[in-house]
């Protein structure tokens, strides 16, 4: 049986299962918390929402996702995600070194007032 990786993080925790071409991991995102605006230059990523509901920034647009729906990352489009709800994503990607991570922000991650958050209409 293989391990499972548990990454804290200041919005949740990331569970890691990886393979030698694949990696796939659960997010749990809590409501009020967003990543910081990050990208990867050789890893695609495919985010599916299992549970609550979350806001995806990517390039110019902000989408509102709800269980059920996936959305696929290019590499190099630049993307975060709040929490609107206590959320869990899996995110089903390409294997990628931890070097491949390009953060636009200082902060790795934040807690939000989502009055201040704008929702796509």
């Amino acid at each position: 049986m293989q391990d499972i990786k548990i990454v804290p993080k200041v919005w949740g925790e990331e569970r890691w299962i990886v393979n030698r071409d694949y990696c796939g991991k659960l997010m749990i995102l809590k409501k009020g918390f967003r990543c910081s605006m990050h990208h990867h230059k050789n890893k695609d990523e495919t985010f599916y929402i299992n549970k609550g509901k979350v806001l995806l920034e990517f390039d110019d647009e902000k989408i509102i996702m709800k269980p059920g729906q996936a959305q696929l990352i290019k590499p190099n489009q630049k993307h975060r995600f709040t929490g609107l709800e206590d959320s869990e994503i899996f995110e089903f990607s390409t294997h990628h070194e931890d070097s491949d991570s390009y953060r636009e922000e200082g902060q790795l991650s934040e807690s939000v007032d989502l009055s201040t958050v704008r929702l796509p209409k």
